[in-house]
């Protein structure tokens, strides 16, 4: 039996748009995750556009967000995320209870090496800057708390890479292979296993030009809970320096392990 014109228009539209639950909760999710500290107020319009998807899907899963209390208009035709995302962000600080324990070391080291200094979590597969310590150095970088990066670039994503499950770990890999031409996985294993005999990673970092990285992993247990980092231009750190750097995080990394084994007693 053929199908009708009718039919067949319909299911193609199906496979342009799909609409299931699933991917309406993606939109949804990455129309309340593309707000950015540079670009905090948007339109429906340019929601839409971030996003990708029609104006009449953009209305409805800002109304959505409005209703839910995430989403609050300009009195101008404007939305931005609302004070309830504020109490949101400090409950996912409270949940990271090593952050108030990494924090004053963190300003230490910052002090020490005039670097800014980083501490970076894994979620899914991706390193997320949970918080930092920033250089007053004229020229300093501006790592985005939140802002995520793959996990095989850098050497704070690399160490939290390193010391995933081994299991998890070769998936990575595997979907990495699939989806990056000309990716060295052997290679990569191979230095994943380096970081993880030796303790700590450092060199440049590649998803930013110019810029070198030390990096070493802070333990809650048998688990490593987060990486600590000291990124600076490479114009700016030689080779003293940067052997300095990395005696000093991997001493800061072990003074917070050491203070969260002190309060998981």
């Amino acid at each position: 039996m053929s199908r009708t014109p009718q039919k067949r228009a319909t299911e193609t539209r199906g496979e342009r748009e799909p609409r299931s639950g699933a991917e309406s909760s993606r939109k949804v999710l990455k129309i309340l995750t593309s707000f950015e500290p540079e670009s905090p107020i948007a339109t429906v319009d340019e929601l839409a556009r971030r996003v990708g998807i029609p104006m009449s899907s953009a209305y409805r899963y800002v109304a959505l967000l409005r209703e839910v209390g995430l989403l609050t208009e300009d009195g101008q035709g404007a939305y931005h995320l609302s004070p309830r995302v504020v109490r949101m962000a400090q409950a996912a600080r409270a949940a990271y209870g090593f952050l108030d324990l990494a924090q004053p070391v963190m300003e230490r080291l910052r002090d020490e090496t005039a670097e800014t200094v980083l501490l970076v979590r894994r979620v899914g597969d991706h390193a997320i800057c949970l918080d930092r310590a920033e250089s007053d150095q004229p020229i300093r970088l501006s790592f985005q708390i939140g802002y995520p990066q793959p996990l095989h670039k850098g050497a704070a994503a690399k160490v939290l890479l390193a010391w995933l499950p081994e299991t998890e770990q070769r998936r990575y890999l595997e979907r990495l292979s699939a989806t990056e031409a000309n990716f060295d996985n052997a290679g990569l294993s191979r230095e994943l296993t380096e970081i993880r005999d030796c303790g700590w990673s450092s060199g440049d970092v590649q998803a930013i030009p110019d810029i070198w990285a030390a990096a070493a992993p802070i333990f809650e247990g048998n688990d490593v809970a987060a990486a600590l980092a000291i990124a600076g231009p490479c114009f700016r750190i030689d080779e003293p320096k940067r052997a300095a750097i990395l005696a000093s995080t991997r001493g800061a990394a072990a003074q917070i392990t050491a203070a969260l084994s002190q309060v998981s007693r």
